[in-house]
């Protein structure tokens, strides 16, 4: 073998080590996650019971409940399965204060959000369900009355409502989790 021969044998080597690590690192990037089993809904299974409203622990860097949580924040959960019946999220609001609600599938993504702008007549009132649920709900309603709701539609059968208040200051802590805790989230009787 001369110069070239091992010079061109070295760079292949070398171009197929490259490739079977960014290949691994591809699939380690994309795939683990999945087999952790650590994906939202699991870690907040963990601490919270379905259909009920749970109050987080507040974030301090050596407790976070999900990575890079704001400790300015008070946040609720409330982890749903639809297989049954409907969830209904409802509470009051208030206007001046900022408090946002975002639904999540079980892997953290989220299909709407909203804060509380939307709320009519300083009430926020939210009806979670599957398209089958919504279709039984629908052909039940009286046809000259709107919903008195909003009917929202959700991907999968279990999710997550994430309830964020804002606290400015440290002593408007408790104050923020008053308004977290003014939300409440509850199976609805089916639509027959």
């Amino acid at each position: 073998m001369n110069r070239l021969d091992r010079l061109l044998a070295g760079v292949l080597w070398l171009l197929g080590v490259l490739f079977v690590a960014a290949a691994v690192h591809i699939l380690a990037v994309f795939y683990l996650p999945r087999y952790e089993g650590k994906d939202p809904f699991s870690r907040l299974s963990a601490f919270a019971k379905t259909s009920e409203l749970t109050v987080l622990p507040r974030a301090t860097p050596q407790a976070e409940w999900a990575p890079f949580s704001d400790p300015a924040l008070a946040q609720g959960a409330c982890l749903y399965d639809l297989s049954r019946n409907p969830m209904r999220l409802s509470g009051e609001v208030d206007a001046d204060r900022m408090l946002t609600l975002s639904f999540r599938t079980p892997t953290g993504e989220i299909f709407y959000s909203m804060t509380e702008r939307a709320a009519q007549r300083g009430k926020i009132d939210v009806l979670v369900l599957t398209a089958e649920q919504l279709e039984s709900l629908e052909a039940s309603d009286e046809e000259d009355e709107a919903p008195q709701e909003l009917r929202l539609v959700a991907p999968t059968t279990k999710g997550i409502v994430l309830i964020n208040a804002l606290a400015a200051f440290p002593s408007e802590r408790l104050e923020a989790e008053q308004r977290v805790k003014a939300m409440s989230c509850t199976p609805e009787a089916s639509p027959e």
